[in-house]
């Protein structure tokens, strides 16, 4: 299994390096741009009071988002760009696992291994479960370094927090996508079925805040128990975020697992 572990890790060093040069390129990007954002706080401060609160809380806004260093990623970085570049980099690594095999015709290369298809689906999965966790680490605790270089105030201990809940988002997208990888012989399916839930799921979570009507609409979706307002700026996460994220990461690993195993794979 190790073998399987470390080949998947061999193959993508190099996109897993691209991802981590990206989310720390951004990161450096937004504190940069922070000192200019701060001098401008009090009049964003009394723009936000404006709008309406259902619209700052459909889009992730803080009135403290320009005030600090963790308001203003949490809405700048956090809310957007990171979760695009994990989504990105877990389904694609998903995809490629065991659809993108099939669809290529080397599977038969994967299946000669000495090992059982659980040991395989672990091997790989764990892979990219490693290859994630690289990620989450440069692409949020770079901030600290960068900010020092600026002499920008932080709390180091927030973004612990943050990391965490960006693990566990990032987790049960993974999950699911393995499934689908699992279960289907086109990549391609994977990308679509993934991105479209997730789609469907941002637009429930905008819908939840602007109509109080359908604001259960929000328990449906990954994005609100997403919250990296609530992690990074009063270093907290919902404890149904721990309970969403990882329960879906174990049932959709495990039903992978099966449906991996049992499958006639052909190409």
């Amino acid at each position: 299994m190790f073998a399987i572990f470390s080949r998947a890790i061999k193959d993508r060093r190099i996109i897993i390096l691209i991802y981590c040069l990206a989310g720390v390129a951004f990161l450096w990007m937004y504190i940069a741009l922070f000192p200019a954002f701060k001098d401008q706080s009090a009049s964003m401060e009394q723009l936000l009071k404006n709008y309406p609160e259902s619209f700052l809380k459909a889009f992730n806004v803080d009135i403290k988002s320009f005030t600090t260093l963790e308001g203003y990623l949490a809405t700048e970085q956090f809310s957007f760009m990171w979760p695009l570049l994990a989504i990105f980099m877990t389904v694609g690594f998903a995809a490629a696992s065991f659809a993108g095999e099939i669809e290529s015709g080397t599977i038969e290369i994967l299946l000669a291994q000495p090992l059982s298809r659980a040991r395989l689906f672990i091997g790989r999965y764990l892979a990219g479960l490693a290859m994630f966790i690289v990620f989450v680490f440069f692409s949020i605790f770079a901030a600290l370094p960068i900010s020092a270089i600026y002499h920008i105030n932080f709390k180091a201990e927030n973004f612990v927090m943050v990391a965490i809940l960006a693990f566990l988002f990032g987790l049960a997208i993974y999950s699911i996508a393995m499934f689908l990888s699992a279960l289907f012989s086109d990549k391609g399916k994977v990308f679509f079925i993934t991105g479209g839930l997730l789609v469907v799921m941002y637009v429930l979570n905008i819908l939840s805040a602007l109509k109080e009507n359908l604001a259960d609409l929000k328990y449906l979706s990954f994005f609100y128990y997403f919250n990296p307002n609530k992690a990074l700026i009063y270093k907290e996460i919902d404890s149904w975020s721990y309970v969403v994220f990882l329960g879906l990461a174990f049932i959709f690993t495990i039903l992978g697992l099966i449906i991996f195993r049992k499958r006639d794979i052909t190409t």
